[in-house]
């Protein structure tokens, strides 16, 4: 785990979209949050909207320092390109972001050719005063600074053929004495429930899961961390809100979080 420079109370969890890919919702957009310690923001997943939701939250997008992918679906990736497009109009009007550096952790890089390619489109062939860098994603260590520690895990969530790259992962991340694991779409409690030991926060999708399965499953493995937080929501959260309610209050009572979009958590 990293020795963080920075005061415990000093990182939080901003969820920025808390919806899978269902049709447009009411109050929900994709999923998108980051972490925030002291002035420095580590973005996860960027679903449509992301960066507006972020700008009228009052996240300063000039604290961005890396972004992390876990697959390229719409509902993953839709808000990446206006992230970007943010960032350079902030960075136009206030010079801010001049000269600093921001790593993009894809799984897969024709996403950021593609993404070059349509942003080439824009304002001024989007020519900016920082650096864009992107990095594949594989299995292990990503980025540790000292403030925050990012490993990624491959998921089933995408077909996969014996030897080719992984393109969907969760992510392990370490920071403000914390271990938080993402789950990231996932084939199954098998994709993450190994990844467990000693987690603070489990932020698990229910997109294509049960919570209550999934709670259910974690148990049986002896597996279940200190908090389960729900997020990437499917129609089972969204449409039966109460019945969810209930079985997790059954289930592990004060044990959990079922995240909305704007929502805030101290690390």
């Amino acid at each position: 785990m990293p020795k963080s420079s920075h005061l415990q109370e000093q990182a939080e969890l901003i969820v920025f979209g808390s919806c899978s890919g269902t049709e447009p919702m009411p109050g929900r957009k994709h999923v998108s949050f980051a972490i925030r310690i002291a002035d420095q923001l580590y973005w996860f997943d960027a679903g449509e909207g992301c960066s507006y939701t972020a700008h009228t939250m009052g996240v300063d997008l000039l604290q961005c320092q890396a972004i992390f992918i876990s697959h390229t679906h719409m509902d993953h990736i839709g808000g990446l390109g206006n992230l970007l497009w943010n960032i350079r109009k902030l960075d136009g009007i206030t010079g801010r972001f001049h000269g600093r550096h921001l790593e993009l952790y894809l799984p897969d890089l024709r996403a950021w050719q593609a993404l070059q390619d349509l942003l080439s489109l824009t304002e001024g062939q989007f020519a900016c005063d920082f650096t864009i860098e992107p990095r594949l994603i594989a299995d292990g260590l990503l980025l540790d600074n000292g403030d925050i520690r990012v490993e990624a895990c491959h998921t089933h969530h995408l077909p996969h053929q014996s030897g080719e790259p992984w393109l969907a992962f969760g992510f392990v991340i370490y920071c403000a004495g914390k271990k938080i694991v993402y789950s990231g779409d996932t084939g199954g409690v098998d994709d993450f429930a190994g990844l467990l030991e000693s987690c603070d926060l489990l932020l698990v999708e229910t997109g294509h899961h049960q919570p209550a399965a999934l709670v259910e499953a974690l148990i049986a493995r002896d597996r279940l961390p200190a908090q389960v937080g729900f997020i990437h929501h499917g129609r089972t959260i969204l449409d039966k809100p109460d019945e969810v309610v209930e079985a997790l209050n059954r289930l592990i009572p004060d044990r959990w979080i079922i995240f909305n979009d704007g929502d805030r958590v101290r690390l």
